[in-house]
C-alpha cells in the first residue's frame, strides 16, 4: 500500500528541525531511502520520514472547545 510520508530535516547539531518536502512510498525503508535520495543536495546532520497518518495539527482552541 503506497503511503505519503513528510520528510524533516536539520543540517547541523542545534539547528530546527524543517519540514523540507515529502515521498510517497510502500513501505518506511522505501521511504527512508527515497527522501535520502530526493533529498541529498545538503549535508543532512539529521534526517527524517513520518506518516502523513501520524502528524497530527496541535490546535489548543479546538481540542479545549470539543467535547472528547
Amino acid at each position: 500500500m503506497t503511503r505519503y510520508y513528510e520528510v524533516f530535516a536539520r543540517i547541523n547539531q542545534g539547528d530546527e528541525t524543517l519540514h523540507i518536502g515529502n515521498v510517497q512510498a510502500d513501505s518506511d525503508r522505501l521511504a527512508k531511502l527515497y527522501a535520502h535520495n530526493t533529498f541529498d543536495e545538503e549535508d543532512w546532520d539529521f534526517l527524517a520520514v513520518v506518516r502523513r497518518e501520524d502528524v497530527h495539527e496541535v490546535n489548543i482552541e479546538q481540542e479545549v472547545l470539543s467535547p472528547a
